[in-house]
């Protein structure tokens, strides 16, 4: 009987021993991992934490921040400015985030209200999630300073970056240089070129740069070329030099471009994780939606050459999928986004045109209430993720007209808007309105208004009484709604509410609700 149980007991343990060992299944990540307008992204790792922040152009609240776990997952957390600062006037482009001492920092590009022309400023926090206290302009050259970064050296030194020249005649544009203060806040010393076409240099338009070093060699990282319509050709390349002040080597050929899906890579920075994997994050846009969404934040692996030093990136061309960049971790990707207006946690998501007053924005009683703060059309607004979505909303009737539309300033949006007793279809294409549609309603108390956009510059508009009977409304040529004006240079639309003429007149909405195909 011992003999037998032996017998068994040595089976089961051979047998059990014997079972393969069942391979690891690899997961996978889509790309964008920030969908939407988030052109010049700029990425850091706090401990197990990242955080992210990019160009907000001409819509407030200024510069959306981003946090994440994994570096595939972000949820927003918030805007580097909830007001923009007194001394800016537009254009608020590349921020660039960096950690040093317990604070955290942003040195971003905007135009100065008074002047016009582009600079650099700094801003600072304790706590990322409440938003930066500025400090003003750090740099201002010639007519145009843009695209910070900074890093700091081996010898603890910070030193940051910039292109300068782009708008000054008879300059060449560069990428200068400076030490920086310990606290961040001043250059220290003469500042020096990275780009001496003196010496051998070869480009125009260098750009969007960061700086890494590895064993001994400093790695420059721009991006050269169009960055911002359809016709734009971006592509990353990198130099190196064992000194900081000359010596740079350029590699030959861009190690980033864009493929058949995703156009026009760069502007990004690189990232490690505790692991010491290199993650570069840029931005590229939808070869189908292009400048209608706006350039989105993708997500790339960089590895090394071990022989030659030189990097390289795991897919040349932008990722359409890829391996997670920690284990068990998987993609969570919303379809819809809804919001009844039942409390406030989504009004981080919220935006408006920076060139006019802030409107009143509350959720009460259940509503989002809107308040035009100066006379015009005013507008409150989300970032689409992708060309091809429907967006509704049940509008509380008024005395003046509001409803819902697609905006890139007051000079070019369409919109559905009602009142108690119309409703109208209309677009305004450089500043000329054009009215495309008209129908008579009844004072029902809300209608439900909505859009459906195809490839984000085409759309179909419908209107419902219950939300559930939806009737399109017709043009003199049909139904589809041509948007192909609405994109502007570099500056994506956004979707949202329109509404008022009239200052202090007030505007209800019941709920919102945009479904992605």
């Amino acid at each position: 009987m011992k003999n037998t149980i032996l017998i068994i007991t040595v089976m089961f343990l051979f047998t059990f021993c014997a079972q393969p060992e069942k391979k690891k299944e690899t997961a996978y990540y889509q790309n964008p991992v920030i969908a939407g307008d988030f052109p010049d992204p700029s990425v850091i790792r706090v401990g197990d934490t990242y955080y992210a922040a990019g160009t907000s152009c001409d819509f407030a609240p200024n510069y959306p921040l981003f946090e994440s776990k994994d570096l595939i997952n972000w949820k927003r957390i918030g805007s580097v400015f909830n007001e923009p600062p007194a001394w800016t006037a537009d254009d608020f482009w590349a921020p660039e985030l960096f950690y040093h001492n317990g604070t955290f920092f942003v040195y971003y590009t905007t135009k100065r209200k008074d002047n016009r022309i582009a600079c650099i400023g700094v801003a600072t926090t304790k706590d990322i999630s409440k938003g930066f206290t500025d400090h003003g302009i750090l740099i201002e050259w010639g007519e145009e300073a843009i695209d910070a970064f900074v890093f700091q050296d081996d010898d603890e030194k910070l030193y940051i970056t910039w292109k300068a020249y782009g708008l000054t005649p008879g300059r060449d544009i560069e990428i200068l240089c400076s030490e920086l203060s310990d606290d961040g806040m001043q250059l220290v010393g003469d500042h020096f070129t990275l780009t001496d076409f003196t010496k051998g240099w070869q480009g125009a338009g260098d750009e969007g740069q960061c700086i890494v070093k590895r064993n001994g060699w400093y790695y420059m990282f721009y991006s050269v070329g169009g960055c911002c319509d359809n016709r734009c050709d971006y592509r990353v390349r990198v130099a190196r030099s064992k000194n900081l002040r000359n010596g740079w080597e350029q590699f030959p050929e861009p190690i980033l471009q864009g493929g058949d899906e995703w156009r026009c890579t760069g502007h990004g920075t690189l990232v490690t994780t505790p692991d010491n994997r290199y993650f570069y994050m840029y931005h590229s846009y939808n070869a189908t939606d292009f400048e209608y969404i706006g350039r989105q934040g993708m997500l790339g692996e960089m590895l090394w050459n071990n022989e030659t030093g030189w990097p390289y990136f795991k897919n040349s061309t932008p990722a359409l999928k890829a391996e997670v960049p920690f284990e068990n971790t998987h993609q969570v990707t919303d379809s819809v986004f809804m919001d009844d207006f039942s409390d406030e946690q989504n009004l981080v998501f919220w935006s408006w045109e920076v060139n006019h007053k802030k409107p009143g924005i509350e959720v009460k009683n259940g509503q989002l209430v809107l308040t035009a703060n100066e006379a015009g059309v005013g507008f409150v607004g989300l970032r689409p993720k992708s060309g091809n979505y429907q967006l509704s909303s049940e509008v509380i009737q008024n005395e003046a007209k509001s409803g819902i539309g697609i905006y890139s300033n007051r000079q070019n949006m369409i919109a559905l808007v009602v009142n108690r007793h119309q409703l109208e279809l209309f677009h305004v294409n450089n500043g000329a309105k054009e009215v495309l549609a008209t129908a008579e309603l009844e004072n029902a108390g809300s209608v439900y208004l909505k859009y459906e956009a195809i490839n984000a510059r085409y759309f179909q508009f419908f209107w419902s009484l219950d939300g559930k009977e939806w009737m399109p409304v017709e043009t003199t040529s049909g139904l589809q709604v041509d948007g192909s004006f609405i994109a502007q240079w570099g500056y994506a639309p956004r979707a949202g509410f329109i509404f008022g003429e009239h200052t202090g007149s007030s505007f209800a909405y019941n709920e919102i609700r945009v479904k992605y195909n």
